[in-house]
């Protein structure tokens, strides 16, 4: 943790995620690794977990293995923000429309997914669905969005709904959009909290997680894998790899596949409570129609805002401080009374693109995996990873619609996403065509 200073952050900013002062990932404590386990899943994050849960309650012997704390990577840094998957619609009806149909559909059953978790193991996360609003950049993309709506119900039912410009300040208060597109679904949670509450669980079943384990080599042997840890060796009959945006090399047929993007954050100080009503007066998950994204929301007691977006600057000097400026610039697009407001944290997480913009679960060579989450993963990492359990377990129950979709590569593409600043600069000046 290192201190943030400079005249918009408080006395006291630090560099570490918002949600860590109530939920800090434990720190790795020394614990033996097995010599072997029946199962072994790398990563202890939301796939990682509910796979677990789904295994362990099976019956089988799991133990999960984290490269840091369990927790520390994107399930303890991301937005909080979960709900139904009509922003995937667009891409699935590449598919068809009974294939877009059948993921919106399995996106509901990911969403209700982890409100059965955390009811049934009692995960106090502040889960609570408020319901989300997209602003429209401009009055075109109003009509984009509309016109996008009657496509999903020709297909499907939808409960989402416009909002014009008139009324957009009974749902956030600000003059920047020209109207937009509210989701009633839409839902909020502590992330730390949630995947806090998901180890405590597993390991309530009698699950093994490891922290400071860093995977460094797997090889396929006879009767499963053997996985090299820090000069150490454990053996399991089956292996899911759950690392997502962190995967690396570890895993080369995936490292082809995700695409690790940064996305940061700012939280503000604590607002009064007429300022919070005036400008989330309905304490919605919110973001802009914007293609470079810019998301945000109130914190979970409605007393701060958390405010995200890409990361600015990845290495070097000062990038905390660099990124935390370019978040509050467009923060202060949306909301400019708060030019006086503090900055109280600034944090950074990796997530996994993919580049069909869908997820992916399935098996290569024997290993198991889930991932690809395309920065909506709470939800969707919950359900995939309670999926590819049933999978490993010989389970036909309702197999996903994610199943059967093909994960393809592009070629010159080994993991390092040298395109990605000329893909920003391409969707930064569509953003502005759209709101000459």
């Amino acid at each position: 943790m290192a201190r943030l200073t400079g005249p918009f952050f408080s006395d006291d900013a630090v560099d570490t995620p918002f949600w860590w002062d109530a939920a800090k990932p434990a720190a790795p404590a020394a614990t033996e690794l097995p010599a072997q386990s029946e199962v072994v899943i790398v990563g202890a994050g939301f796939t990682g977990l509910n796979a677990a849960l789904t295994l362990a309650r099976a019956g089988k012997q799991v133990t999960v293995l984290d490269a840091e704390a369990p927790g520390w990577g994107a399930s303890s840094r991301n937005g909080g923000m979960l709900g139904p998957g009509w922003a995937t619609f667009d891409t699935a009806m590449a598919y068809g429309p009974d294939k877009a149909r059948a993921i919106v559909e399995e996106s509901f059953l990911a969403l209700q997914h982890v409100k059965d978790v955390v009811a049934r193991e009692a995960i106090a996360c502040d889960l609570a669905v408020v319901g989300y609003f997209r602003g429209a950049m401009t009055p075109r993309l109003y009509d984009a969005m509309g016109r996008n709506l009657d496509r999903i119900r020709q297909v499907m039912p939808c409960d989402a709904y416009l909002v014009p410009r008139a009324e957009q300040l009974g749902e956030i208060g600000t003059e920047l959009y020209h109207g937009g597109l509210a989701m009633p679904g839409y839902a909020g949670l502590h992330p730390a909290r949630y995947v806090a509450g998901l180890a405590e669980a597993a390991r309530r079943l009698g699950v093994q997680i490891i922290g400071g384990a860093r995977v460094t080599a797997i090889a396929s042997q006879a009767g499963g894998f053997g996985l090299s840890v820090g000069g150490r060796t454990i053996t399991a009959k089956q292996l899911l790899v759950a690392t997502n945006g962190y995967t690396g090399a570890l895993l080369p047929f995936l490292q082809r596949r995700i695409i690790p993007i940064r996305s940061a954050l700012i939280a503000t100080g604590q607002l009064p409570a007429e300022v919070m009503d005036r400008l989330m007066p309905k304490r919605r998950m919110l973001a802009g129609s914007q293609r470079v994204v810019t998301y945000y929301r109130p914190s979970p007691d409605g007393t701060r805002i958390l405010f995200g977006g890409r990361v600015l600057k990845v290495t070097g000097e000062n990038v905390g401080h660099a990124n935390a400026t370019h978040l509050r610039k467009q923060m202060l697009q949306v909301f400019p009374e708060l030019e006086r407001t503090p900055i109280t944290h600034y944090w950074h997480g990796q997530t996994g693109f993919t580049f069909d913009k869908l997820p992916h679960l399935g098996e290569q060579e024997g290993i198991f995996y889930a991932c690809g989450y395309n920065g909506t993963g709470i939800a969707r990492a919950s359900w995939f990873g309670h999926k590819i359990a049933q999978r490993m377990l010989g389970s036909t129950d309702a197999p996903s619609a994610y199943a059967d979709l093909p994960f393809s590569s592009r070629p010159l593409y080994y993991g390092k996403p040298w395109f990605l600043p000329l893909a920003v600069l391409f969707y930064e000046m569509r953003d502005r065509w759209d709101q000459r």
